[in-house]
């Protein structure tokens, strides 16, 4: 039996994590997340067959459904993917059975007065306070990235303002979480929010405003999708750097995962003429007649 037989799961943030996800990429994820609680470090290794196997793919299945399902996993400084929220209930749950073990070699007898506190033998009856002695003022709660407090987040509400429309009731609490957690990473408010207004354009655009196309903000701000829709390059700004012919082919099958969204900003899609993808990469994935066709739009998609 695995040391940790209960994974909790956090119904609320699995469901703003995945909504944009199909069944069988959901399927894919929780199945990882199991293997991931039972494995020590609370990771997965860094390679396709044996992910694969675990899941019980073929590895063409797997490399389809794979840019959608690792977006939500991160890899760490030893190479393996992990999972944020994974581990720190992990480790939450770690530490409380290591406090009971403790407990229990203790036999339950009460810890000696030299082991507690010793600010609390004040001398008073029952630990409570002398009646001169002043009570310390009670903190004011500040925010937290997991505990937002109400609407009084720097540029959140401007940003709110500017994200599109959907189909459903705007996500405030577990936006406002995933805004603080962005914050927290080092993101500025008014590149968030001018990823929003771009988004939000896009949407407009192409006529998924007020549906569920639109993705929820929530989920919009964990994937730190505001870089996909950062503003493109002046003239004088340098030339994108090199791009190895790897990753444009998973950039490509992303995009064909994604229904062709494109998100790589310095280039159009591979079906637009002016797309910056390598000629032999576009042939691979047949899209070699690509260049071929005639300019219609100004702009990418």
């Amino acid at each position: 039996m695995s040391p940790l037989p209960t994974l909790p799961l956090l119904v609320d943030a699995f469901i703003a994590d995945t909504a944009h996800m199909t069944v069988e990429e959901v399927g894919a994820h929780i199945r990882l997340l199991v293997f991931a609680w039972r494995s020590p470090g609370c990771c997965l290794p860094d390679d396709d067959a044996r992910l694969a196997r675990m899941l019980g793919l073929t590895a063409k299945r797997w490399a389809a459904l794979k840019p959608s399902v690792m977006a939500l996993w991160q890899r760490n400084s030893e190479g393996n993917f992990t999972h944020d929220r994974l581990t720190h209930e992990h480790q939450f749950v770690t530490s409380k059975i290591e406090k009971k073990r403790a407990a229990g070699r203790l036999g339950g007898r009460p810890k000696s007065l030299d082991l507690q506190d010793q600010d609390k033998a004040t001398g008073s009856e029952n630990g409570k306070q002398n009646e001169s002695e002043r009570k310390p003022p009670t903190p004011t709660p500040t925010e937290s990235p997991l505990s937002p407090s109400g609407e009084k987040i720097g540029g959140f509400a401007e940003f709110r303002l500017a994200y599109p429309k959907r189909n459903t009731t705007f996500p405030s609490t577990q936006a406002q979480r995933r805004w603080l957690e962005a914050r927290k990473r080092g993101a500025k408010p008014e590149e968030i929010i001018a990823g929003a207004k771009a988004y939000a354009a896009e949407q407009q655009r192409i006529g998924n405003v007020g549906t569920k196309y639109v993705q929820t903000a929530d989920a919009w701000l964990h994937q730190q999708r505001w870089r996909d829709h950062a503003p493109a390059a002046s003239a004088d700004a340098p030339a994108p750097a090199p791009v190895a012919d790897e990753t444009w082919r998973e950039r490509i099958r992303n995009w064909r995962a994604r229904g062709g969204h494109w998100p790589w900003r310095p280039s159009p899609p591979p079906d637009d003429p002016r797309t910056l993808v390598p000629q032999h990469i576009l042939n691979e994935f047949g899209l070699g007649a690509a260049r071929d066709l005639p300019v219609l739009m100004t702009g990418t998609r």
